[in-house]
């Protein structure tokens, strides 16, 4: 082998060995990619595919689905119903949007019209889920029901300081000698430091059986932090039955004050 063809043969060796670590460089970030909680695998700490262990998302088999304790609509005006849905969540966990059906029936169990939407599952808790403005028509109302669309979406995990986001109420009071029925509501962030925005406040009116009278629910944008608002739900036509208890239900957008885990 002479000394020009070795020569040539290191030359070319050379060129292979650069060629090969520039491939390599390239390539093995892509083959030893640390594990995610976005990969599509089951890798990691993950107790599944990109959930569990450290990842934001829990899964299914970790959580207890929404518990539909109640459900039923309540005329509001000539043709116009709200529908509740009252939901029980035994998971310290959150939900951003979960699907959700309303189908209203007449007294004789025709079909009348259905309504979809998305509900924020807040951590740990009781809550409503309430649709307004409901129109019928000339149907009368008879039952209606609620169910979960996709049992399937994400829950995240809740940041221990979700514990300090509170609502309280006070001063509550309703006004019935008008036409329109009023209920009046003071609420107070109860965190000194965490603003809290995208409030829903739910109300649900009982009578003197516990039996649910009517319903409704209103927003607030923000609740500055230990602040107090006043708030107020009303009804255009008296209730069927008089009320003797009210329960207000403040479900904070967990979502938008940074307490994901």
């Amino acid at each position: 082998m002479s000394w020009s063809f070795r020569r040539q043969l290191f030359i070319i060796l050379l060129l292979c060995l650069v060629f090969a670590g520039v491939v390599f460089a390239y390539v093995a970030p892509i083959i030893f990619q640390a594990p995610t909680c976005s990969d599509h695998k089951q890798n990691g700490t993950e107790t599944g595919v990109d959930c569990g262990g450290g990842c934001v998302n829990l899964c299914t088999s970790d959580v207890k689905k929404p518990t539909i304790l109640w459900y039923r609509s309540f005329l509001i005006s000539d043709d116009v119903y709200n529908a509740v849905a009252y939901i029980e969540n035994q998971n310290s966990a959150a939900i951003t949007a979960m699907p959700y059906e309303f189908r209203l029936y007449d007294t004789k169990g025709t079909y009348i019209t259905r309504v979809d939407g998305t509900a924020m599952i807040p951590p740990s808790g009781r809550y409503a889920i309430i649709e307004t403005g409901i129109k019928t028509g000339t149907a009368i109302v008879g039952t209606t029901t609620f169910e979960w669309k996709t049992p399937t979406v994400s829950w995240q995990h809740i940041a221990p300081n979700i514990s300090s986001l509170r609502i309280g109420t006070s001063d509550i009071s309703l006004n019935t000698s008008s036409s329109t029925q009023r209920l009046l509501v003071t609420v107070n962030n109860k965190s000194p430091i965490i603003p809290l925005k995208n409030v829903q406040v739910a109300a649900i009116l009982y009578d003197k059986d516990d039996n649910a009278v009517s319903v409704s629910k209103t927003y607030i944008h923000e609740l500055t932090a230990g602040g107090n608002l006043p708030i107020y739900f009303t009804w255009p036509r008296p209730f069927a039955n008089p009320v003797v208890r009210y329960e207000i239900i403040p479900i904070i957008d967990v979502f938008s004050t940074g307490a994901i885990k």
